[in-house]
Parts: C-alpha cells; sequence; structure tokens
C-alpha cells in the first residue's frame, strides 16, 4: 500500500508541474541613495494598473508558472513605495499623488541567458507622464527546471533596476514638483 502512494504522490507531482515563485522585494540601498539625491518632496503612491489586471503568473517553458504575489502590479507598486518610505520620501498624505501603470512584463529563458522585460509610465496627479523601458538579464539553463528556478530568482532584482531606471529619469523628479 505505501508503494502505491509514493506512486501517486510522485504521479500527481509530475502532472501538476512545478510552481516558480519569486522572493519577497528587498529594497535597493542605490535605488534609496538615488531617490535621497533626486530632494523630492514626499509623495503619496496611487494603486498601480496594468494593462493586463490582476496577473500574477508567466508560464515558463513547459515546466510551470512563475508567480508573483499579489499580482506584477501590485508587487511593482508596493516595491517602489518601500524604496520611498526608506528614502523619507513618501507621505500617504501628500497632495503630490505618483501612479503606475506596467505596461508590459514578460521573460525569457534562453539556455545560455534571460532577460526580464519590464514597461512601466509612471504619471503624478497633474497629468505629467513618462515611460520606462527597463530589461534584467541573468544566467540561463538548458534545463527547463533550472532555468525557470533563474526567472523567479531574478525577477526582485529585475524590479529594484525598473525602479532603479525610473528615479534615475531626469522626470522623475519633475513628477513631484
Amino acid at each position: 500500500m505505501k508503494a502505491i502512494n509514493t506512486f501517486v504522490i510522485t504521479g500527481v507531482i509530475l502532472i501538476s508541474g512545478c510552481a516558480y515563485n519569486t522572493a519577497p522585494y528587498g529594497a535597493s540601498v542605490a535605488n534609496v541613495t538615488k531617490i535621497k539625491a533626486t530632494k523630492i518632496k514626499a509623495v503619496s503612491v496611487a494603486p498601480f494598473t496594468s494593462s493586463a489586471p490582476g496577473n500574477s503568473t508567466i508560464t515558463c517553458r513547459a515546466a510551470g508558472p512563475v508567480t508573483v504575489k499579489p499580482s506584477f502590479e501590485s508587487y511593482i507598486q508596493g516595491a517602489f513605495i518601500d524604496e520611498l518610505k526608506l528614502a523619507s520620501s513618501y507621505d500617504p498624505d501628500s497632495k503630490v499623488v505618483i501612479s503606475g501603470k506596467l505596461e508590459s512584463i514578460d521573460f525569457s529563458s534562453g539556455m545560455t541567458g534571460g532577460n526580464w522585460s519590464i514597461s512601466l509610465t509612471v504619471a503624478n496627479n497633474i497629468s505629467q507622464s513618462f515611460t520606462t523601458k527597463s530589461t534584467y538579464p541573468f544566467s540561463g539553463s538548458f534545463v527547463a527546471d533550472k532555468a525557470c528556478q533563474e526567472v523567479a530568482q531574478a525577477f526582485s532584482p529585475a524590479v529594484q533596476k525598473l525602479i532603479e531606471d525610473v528615479v534615475s529619469n531626469p522626470q522623475f523628479a519633475t513628477l513631484t514638483d
């Protein structure tokens, strides 16, 4: 009976595939330093939107989904707020409200390398905006399981790079005036 249970469990695992979960966001010291250097006024952040609202998974090869919680746009919004808080540039009651729209998000997971590609439009509450297209490269693998693990592990640093690209853009400081 024990052998049958082991066989059934193994079969279920093989049929269901694997899920590759991204790690919680970790703020970047470099991003916090860049935000402080802009000397922006403290801002509020509106909920981020997306061209694919609520999407939290992208299939990786035939190995299974790469999953973020709760959604790509919410993860990026939370990361942005974390960076602003650490830079003492966040005030939920500020009259200056920054919003974001996730225009696109995707990755490639090749045999020798991969990358996350993220496009985000950042705007303020007086209709000023700009779009940042960010690419974050990472190592790849011939083996699907290893490659998809790389994709999931690279997501948090890819979001750090996206935020770096946003706050490094000279238009970012003008959104907060």
